[in-house]
């Protein structure tokens, strides 16, 4: 088969009639996962309320405030779904590829499942809250911090060249962004709990304590940015991207995401014994934060997300050396943020660092 023939082939099957499909797919996984979310905040907050209420009533409404922010949740879904479902056309033209579609169903597979890991997060936190609340009024600023960042995708050459190879890059790049999430969801969620309990005892220690919840927050933001770099690389088949850079970034994205889990699992195990243990103890404060920054800095394996980024390994290098200047091997949240800049800057400049 010659060259101009199979590129032909190539954008005939990157038009093809299923293409809505997976951009409908997009739609639905935003709503239904918000408001999977949205329904398990409301249900878990509201069984706290109703515990709190029979000793507490004067409290009520002011302890209603996690409902509504479970149920702003759904309103977010419900955005992006129609904002997707905007952009869907017909398939079988040019006008509307597999791409498209594909990126879509990213776009709303993550809305949906960050959305889930938000409502989740809330309900936990808002029925711990809650019921602190009405034992210690001085832990309601805390609460309403604690939901704030609970609330924050058979020849060889041809074989290469599949028109779904960007469906790979697509999942890539969610992946990074659904389980930093969930990871930040479990974390916030977990040392809420901790926070909760200690508060009604030790309420001057509220503000010092939300540090566990502020780290499982920046999780999300790990991935977030991973995700946009990924995005950005991510192209239709006929730009001459084929399954090996799709493979590369769907492997980079769950290389971040799953770390991104892990560091969040353990940042609430440990935030929710070290605020208590804090609440007995005072000199605990420095050793638990120390704990929390080994926990998230599993999330700071970045070297496979650098080589993803097609530049060329002596760039990289220079990248690395610059920026890992505290722990051999690996990133502190300032050194990443600043190799992810360097990696922007030559990016755009498509020039070698000098």
């Amino acid at each position: 088969m010659s060259t101009d023939a199979f590129d032909a082939q190539l954008r005939d099957a990157e038009q093809a009639l299923y293409a809505p499909f997976f951009g409908t797919l997009g739609v639905t996984a935003a709503m239904a996962f918000t408001a999977a979310g949205s329904a398990y905040g409301t249900a878990k907050s509201g069984t706290g309320i109703a515990s709190m209420a029979v000793a507490r009533p004067d409290l009520v409404m002011k302890a209603i405030i996690p409902v509504v922010m479970a149920g702003i949740v759904a309103i977010y879904g419900l955005v992006v779904a129609v904002i997707i479902s905007g952009k869907i056309q017909p398939g079988g033209t040019s006008a509307y590829t597999i791409n498209n579609a594909f990126s879509q169903f990213a776009g709303g597979l993550v809305c949906g499942l960050c959305g889930l890991g938000a409502g989740y997060a809330i309900g936990i936190a808002g029925d711990a809250g809650v019921r602190a609340l009405s034992q210690q009024p001085r832990m309601f600023v805390g609460m309403i911090l604690i939901l704030i960042f609970a609330e924050m995708s058979y020849d060889l050459d041809a074989a290469e060249k599949a028109a779904y190879a960007p469906f790979f890059g697509y999942m890539g790049a969610a992946s990074a962004q659904i389980f930093t999430v969930l990871g930040a969801a479990y974390g916030t969620a977990k040392s809420a709990v901790g926070i909760c309990s200690m508060g009604v005892m030790r309420p001057e220690l509220i503000m010092k304590s939300v540090i566990p919840v502020i780290m499982a927050g920046i999780i999300g933001i790990y991935g977030l940015v991973v995700a946009m770099v990924l995005k950005g690389k991510v192209k239709a088949t006929s730009e001459d991207y084929n399954l090996n850079k799709g493979f590369s970034h769907l492997a980079a994205g769950l290389t971040c995401g799953l770390c991104g889990l892990g560091a969040g699992y353990a940042i609430g195990i440990v935030g929710d014994a070290g605020v208590r243990g804090t609440a007995q103890q005072p000199r605990l404060f420095v050793g638990m934060i120390l704990i929390l920054i080994f926990s998230e800095v599993l999330g700071l394996y970045v070297y496979k997300l650098m080589v993803t980024s097609s530049l060329p390994r002596s760039v990289l290098s220079y990248i690395w050396s610059a920026v890992n200047r505290s722990l051999p091997g690996q990133l502190t949240r300032s050194e990443f943020f600043s190799a992810l800049a360097l990696i922007a800057l030559a990016q755009v400049s498509n020039s070698d660092v000098q």
